[in-house]
């Protein structure tokens, strides 16, 4: 047998939180002593170990109490639920991330918090793909519009940067011969890094660049805006003429 003080010892669980369980009828002493004193038996022991079992899963005190009278196979169900929603939480946190990564990149390259942004950027990844990208319909399928968002969600920290930083130097230099070698050389690194995001799906990018030429705006291809879709649009056309020309 142990007393509280012995079981808190021993398992690490603080007496307080032992009183409480008590009180709550988690955790009850087999038996008293004549002063009143709890005494827990080994099988009390055992009961605390499932309890601090379950706590590590995440289950609250009241569905620990029904957990505890339940048989093997039921234990297995309700922790296979717990499982579950223990990955619902995962996904939920990395969607968190890359919402906050994206944000944090905005900010860094506004210089500025743009709540209009940080709204948008939240309901585009709250939202299901063909709901954050209802205004695409008319030009990219179901499914191009879900490999859009999956791009999105797979983008690392550096994959953002690099993205960031090409928009950056166009909007820095919208002034510039669409023609001259340094835009040239703008458009060429935003058809590359396209390339590389898209994985090379050429029908996939080009309907994405329909939908950008045509709307001119969307959350989900932050930052470009209408002056960089302008820019590169002057730019490609010069390029793709002078290949013409060449021919």
């Amino acid at each position: 047998m142990y007393t509280i003080g012995q079981l808190s010892k021993k398992t690490g669980v603080t007496v307080r939180t032992l009183d409480y369980y008590d009180e709550i009828g988690l955790i009850k002493p087999s038996s008293k002593t004549e002063g009143g004193h709890r005494l827990y038996m080994d099988n009390d022991v055992m009961t605390l170990e499932r309890v601090l079992a379950l706590k590590y899963m995440g289950f609250s005190l009241e569905k620990m109490k029904d957990v505890l009278n339940e048989s093997t196979s039921t234990w297995q169900q309700s922790i296979q639920h717990q499982l579950e929603m223990v990955q619902r939480e995962q996904d939920r946190l990395k969607t968190l991330e890359q919402a906050l990564t994206g944000i944090s990149y905005a900010i860094e390259f506004e210089g500025e918090i743009n709540w209009s942004m940080i709204f948008g950027t939240i309901r585009l990844f709250q939202q299901a793909p063909e709901d954050a990208l209802q205004q695409y319909k008319g030009y990219l399928s179901d499914e191009e519009m879900r490999k859009i968002m999956d791009i999105n969600a797979g983008m690392s920290e550096d994959d953002i940067a690099e993205w960031t930083g090409i928009i950056h130097d166009i909007k820095n230099n919208l002034e510039i011969d669409p023609g001259s070698e340094k835009a040239q050389q703008l458009a060429e690194r935003w058809m590359n890094q396209a390339d590389n995001m898209f994985e090379q799906d050429e029908e996939l990018l080009s309907d994405m660049w329909e939908a950008l030429q045509n709307l001119k705006e969307g959350i989900a291809f932050y930052p470009m805006d209408q002056d960089v879709i302008n820019f590169i649009e002057r730019a490609l056309t010069i390029k793709y003429a002078h290949r013409e020309v060449k021919k």
